[in-house]
């Protein structure tokens, strides 16, 4: 059998980057958790383990990665709306680090 195509994180990336460009301090973080999450569970399915959404979250934290993104990402909304620009490349840089995470973890346990 293949490996899972790694495009789930890509995809969850690329709409992480248009949930932190367009929606204001606050509710971005929360959407991009669902979006985080959502990613964990593809990934999951992808090497066939179903996860509910609270075994997504424990994966994600885990792996630090809601503790890290959320801190990292907090402190780059200071000053909104200039700081649109970064809060793209922090969310983008943070599913894409988080994904890659997962998917080495269900990749070593599943592949």
């Amino acid at each position: 059998m293949s490996k899972p195509s790694k495009s789930i994180i890509h995809k969850a990336a690329a709409a992480g980057a248009a949930i932190a460009g367009v929606l204001p301090v606050g509710a971005d973080v929360a959407s991009l958790c669902v979006q985080e999450v959502n990613m964990v569970i593809a990934i999951g399915e992808a090497f066939g383990v179903r996860l509910d959404k609270t075994a997504a979250v424990g994966v994600l934290t885990a792996a630090g990665c809601t503790v890290i993104g959320g801190a990292v990402f907090e402190a780059v909304n200071i000053g909104y709306p200039f700081t649109i620009p970064a809060k793209i490349a922090v969310a983008t840089a943070t599913i894409e680090a988080a994904g890659n995470l997962v998917y080495k973890y269900f990749e070593k346990r599943y592949g």
